[in-house]
């Protein structure tokens, strides 16, 4: 085995363990955040939960312009100031940053404090989402601090207490005061913004004593460099991340505009009707967040490293992953929508049926194009990536200002599900452009395969049953180890594959002995 091979292997075995644990906590996260959004749904309707979701997408706004895209500087700079270990250099880049980001994001409270009466009429036409707004201006300082330390945490590669804060504390925080809100009969909205404010503010207080009790030991104490060298370091980080200012609105814009526009031209009731099957269709996302957590700032580092067949076999690898998941969830979505949206939301919700198809279909191709949207960052096409968003944000808000009149939340669905397709388009082959990296394999065709196969069964016996969420869970069951039997059948699995799954059944057969 060559010394490429084994950096393969070795970075491959890194990446299967700290995704098992991002998985873990990917899984805790979205049980806790979907049975908050389930209780909200639920117990206080879809016009609440259509204000509710209205109000995070004002915030994800706010947010993303105030982040000033130092949170994407930081994952990228990081990592390369640690791969030739300038510490100072780190050290400075991370309080500037704190400064940047108080500032800014006490500026942003503000504004959206004084605006929040307009937005809340004049845009989406409900007083009540005024309420909702102001108390979530407070949060945005302290949700940009979170998001910073966070993601400071993800740059040294602790993917373990970045799961654990980001997704799993904060989330089931956010759902025991909602819980305890619930509980003592508070029915009003104020008590969703409260627990949302909680959760955030307890993501906030680990975050930020982990980064003082396990990683300050790392960065130095006293920093001696040159005015020039702290302007260069500024300087450099800006250029990147300036555009990302851009690209976190624009961005926002992209994933909310559906939404957006649909209070503008509906009301509050469809918003929260649409909003039920976003998180459904997210489900589809949850692969790539399981890897490019780590993924991001190990290719970075590769890539600095000059190691590119490196960086080509880890980005094949992790597009196979992603699709081997993705595939038998998309066939469960796409032939049984309505027992998903009847489990989770209610009854009330299943007019959004041929939403999630659609929203489904254009969420499974975006997420095959993560990988190549990270290569893109990790060598400075930020630019790139910015420009991306801004023609196709164009186009989703073009054809949902003429479709949701028309169409309703099944124009929505449509308008962003080819935006997504469009955008995945773009980003594979610029990737393929700046990086010659092409990250995709021939075996996906075996992969698909495996997965027509078993889904033209079940569409078959569905014909004959009155499928529930008890007979899905057993279908999906016997979908799933029929559709597993077909992917070595195929040979779908290649030599990283195996090699893997053979230290993993060492280390078991190891532990059972």
């Amino acid at each position: 085995m060559d010394n490429n091979q084994k950096e393969v292997s070795k970075n491959l075995g890194i990446l299967a363990r700290s995704s098992a644990v991002v998985f873990v906590g990917i899984f805790l996260s979205k049980l806790f955040i979907y049975l908050y959004r389930i209780i909200i749904a639920r117990y206080y309707g879809p016009e609440a939960y259509g204000i509710f979701s209205l109000a995070v997408m004002v915030l994800g706004f706010f947010v993303a312009f105030a982040g000033l895209g130092l949170g994407d500087g930081l994952t990228r700079f990081v990592p390369i100031y640690r791969a030739k270990d300038e510490r100072e250099k780190i050290s400075y880049l991370i309080k500037a940053s704190q400064k940047f980001l108080l500032i800014s994001g006490i500026l942003a409270a503000i504004i959206l404090w004084i605006s929040s009466g307009f937005i809340a009429i004049n845009i989406f036409h409900n007083a009540e989402l005024s309420i909702f707004l102001k108390i979530f201006a407070v949060l945005i300082p302290i949700n940009l601090l979170a998001n910073f330390y966070f993601l400071l945490i993800r740059s040294y590669e602790r993917i373990d207490a970045d799961s654990f804060g980001s997704n799993i504390l904060q989330n089931m925080s956010k759902l025991i005061f909602l819980g305890i809100f619930v509980t003592i009969g508070l029915k009003s909205v104020e008590s969703m913004a409260f627990s949302y404010f909680l959760g955030i503010f307890i993501s906030l207080i680990f975050a930020y004593l982990y980064g003082r009790i396990e990683l300050s030991k790392k960065f130095e104490k006293r920093i001696s460099l040159s005015a020039p060298e702290k302007k260069y370091i500024i300087s450099s980080v800006l250029k990147y991340s300036w555009p990302l200012i851009v690209f976190g609105i624009i961005g926002s814009l992209m994933f909310w505009i559906d939404s957006i526009l649909i209070g503008y031209f509906k009301n509050v009731y469809w918003v929260g009707i649409y909003n039920a099957v976003i998180p459904i269709a997210a489900l589809l996302v949850i692969s790539q967040e399981i890897f490019i957590k780590m993924f991001f700032p190990m290719i970075t580092r590769e890539l600095y490293s000059e190691k590119k067949m490196v960086a080509t076999e880890l980005s094949k690898q992790v597009v196979k992953w992603v699709w081997i998941i993705n595939m038998p969830l998309l066939v469960l979505i796409l032939l049984f929508p309505g027992v998903f949206i009847n489990f989770l939301f209610g009854a009330e919700y299943l007019f959004a049926i041929n939403a999630l198809r659609i929203l489904a279909f254009g969420q499974f191709i975006y997420s095959i194009a993560a990988v190549s949207n990270n290569l893109l960052l990790s060598v400075g096409r930020s630019k790139t990536v910015l420009t991306n968003l801004i023609i196709v944000g164009v186009i989703n808000f073009m054809l949902n200002y003429f479709l949701i009149p028309i169409y309703g939340i099944n124009g929505a669905a449509f308008s962003t599900a080819l935006s997504f397709m469009i955008l995945s388009t773009l980003i594979i082959f610029e990737s393929y452009y700046f990086t010659r990296i092409f990250p995709f394999r021939r075996k996906l065709i075996n992969v698909f395969i495996s997965a027509i196969i078993p889904a033209a069964v079940l569409m078959w016996v569905s014909n004959f049953l009155d499928v529930n969420t008890f007979l899905l869970i057993l279908l999906g069951i016997s979908f799933g180890m029929f559709y597993l039997i077909l992917i070595f059948l195929t040979k779908a699995l290649d030599r990283n594959d195996l090699e893997l799954l053979g230290k993993i059944y060492k280390k078991f057969f190891k532990h059972s002995h």
